[in-house]
């Protein structure tokens, strides 16, 4: 196939082109109502924000430009069929897990997953296991599974029906065992399912990581929108084998995906798919020398330690920049410098700072440097983080099932005095959105002291008690606890 087309990005443009009265959805009229202070920035995009008129195919029933728009992408990837997804990687992780587990299957759940699986999983009403992933110990950052860990659950649960994994981890940091322990849950009769958020680019080669699809996973979600040149929502779900329900999968996006998706959003689907396939090697090429001249600058400067692959025990994305600080100084501190500069990150942790870099030769990193090296004048020097060592337990379980949540009371209490209580929400720290605490877990020392130390850190929770250093929890007998 042709990889440069791009068939519903051209039917838009024909649309816009071709129409001269609008007498349909949406009421913005192709931007000639709309409030006059929005119009000048909002015009250019309303033209072709259209809806299901005659031309621009149905994404629910594609058959024609959307169809052959997802057979390109398809054809990328080389899957058995693909799918765009205008409700971000949330709407595919659901669908993943609810087109393939059903109530009370057995299913392994890596711990630093993204909140919508862990929602994902309730709504699915199975029973997961959550395995604990590697810590790196240079960034105490979660990396991903330990094939030791996974053959240890297989033996406890031989039953499991599905793993659900995160790979890379929000950094850009991919564990090389995933081959192996796809190959390992394969063979238990297992399915494997991927939230590959972050590796929408990992067929691209050289010294950027491969992508779990060619690994055998079963079902991939791709955030395109994270490092494709395509908007905010747009993701890709993937069928990789012939274990999956198509119809099922089908069924669910159906039911879970907008009725009016967006063509703005599944266009740049079309074009970022087209993009990353005519990618040159000359290219590519270019784009890795770029970052890395970048990263040598930064490499120069005494108060921070740009992370490297030699510094972990896994492949570093190439278009994740982790930058460490000084053990006086949180992440958090020094993202607000640079945004009193102008500079935008991608995210902040107590430790670090992370930048996500573009797939372009053209970007000027000149600047941004002499503004990062402003930031930094009053910082003390870099040296070897020393930590606290939380150890996490290799496997777990959740203390109170999903079906007796409702069963009982909630209230909120002081954090200090919540060990043993049962968390009655998720505790998220956003971004990167990987819960702290699990709704249902029992809260333990290490839960209390790791929020304490992502909120003392300058951390913003999606939990209203949480941001009142309080914790909601379920009133429930103590021996039942």
């Amino acid at each position: 196939m042709d990889q440069r087309q791009t068939p519903l990005f051209d039917a838009l443009l024909h649309y816009k082109n071709h129409q001269r009265y609008t007498f349909h959805v949406p009421g913005h009229k192709n931007g000639d109502c709309f409030l006059p202070k929005g119009k000048t920035v909002f015009s250019p995009m309303l033209t072709i924000d259209a809806t299901e008129v005659e031309g621009l195919d149905d994404l629910h029933e594609p058959m024609g430009v959307i169809k052959e728009a997802q057979d390109l992408l398809a054809n990328y990837y080389k899957t058995i069929k693909s799918y765009f997804l205008v409700n971000g990687s949330t709407v595919g992780n659901l669908t993943m897990v609810l087109s393939t587990c059903k109530p009370g299957d057995k299913v392994f759940v890596q711990r630093n997953s993204h909140k919508s699986i862990f929602n994902a999983i309730e709504l699915a009403r199975v029973k997961p296991i959550f395995l604990s992933p590697k810590i790196d110990s240079f960034t105490q950052i979660p990396i991903g599974l330990d094939i030791d860990t996974v053959r240890e659950a297989i033996h406890a649960h031989p039953d499991v029906k599905a793993m659900i994994v995160t790979y890379p981890n929000y950094y850009g940091m991919a564990s090389m065992e995933y081959q192996s322990i796809i190959d390992l849950l394969h063979k238990q009769g297992a399915l494997v399912l991927v939230d590959e958020a972050h590796g929408a680019h990992f067929t691209l080669g050289h010294t950027i990581p491969p992508s779990t699809l060619s690994y055998g996973a079963d079902l991939v979600v791709h955030s395109a929108h994270k490092t494709l040149p395509a908007m905010t929502m747009g993701s890709y779900l993937h069928i990789n084998s012939d274990k999956i329900d198509i119809k099922a999968v089908e069924k669910y996006l159906h039911s879970l995906q907008s009725s009016s998706p967006s063509y703005p959003i599944m266009a740049s689907l079309d074009l970022a798919r087209s993009f990353i396939a005519t990618l040159k090697t000359k290219k590519i090429v270019s784009i890795l020398d770029s970052i890395q001249s970048f990263i040598k600058e930064l490499d120069s400067i005494d108060q921070i330690k740009v992370i490297h692959e030699d510094d972990i025990g896994a492949s570093l994305d190439p278009f994740k920049l982790i930058i460490q600080l000084p053990q006086s100084i949180s992440g958090y501190a020094w993202q607000n410098q640079l945004i009193q500069r102008g500079i935008y990150p991608e995210l902040a942790d107590p430790h670090h700072v992370l930048f996500v870099l573009g797939l372009d030769d053209r970007i000027d990193y000149h600047n941004a440097l002499g503004c990062i090296r402003d930031s930094l004048k009053d910082m003390p020097k870099w040296e070897k983080l020393s930590y606290n060592i939380n150890q996490l337990t290799p496997r777990s379980s959740l203390c109170l099932s999903y079906d007796k949540f409702s069963d009982y009371q909630t209230r909120e209490i002081d954090l200090d005095l919540s060990l043993s209580y049962i968390a009655a929400e998720h505790v998220i720290p956003y971004p990167p959105g990987v819960p702290v605490v699990l709704q249902g877990e029992k809260i333990t020392m290490s839960h209390i002291q790791s929020i304490k130390e992502w909120d003392q850190a300058g951390a913003r929770f999606q939990n209203k008690a949480m941001n009142e250093k309080k914790l909601t929890v379920y009133e429930m007998p103590r021996e039942e606890e």
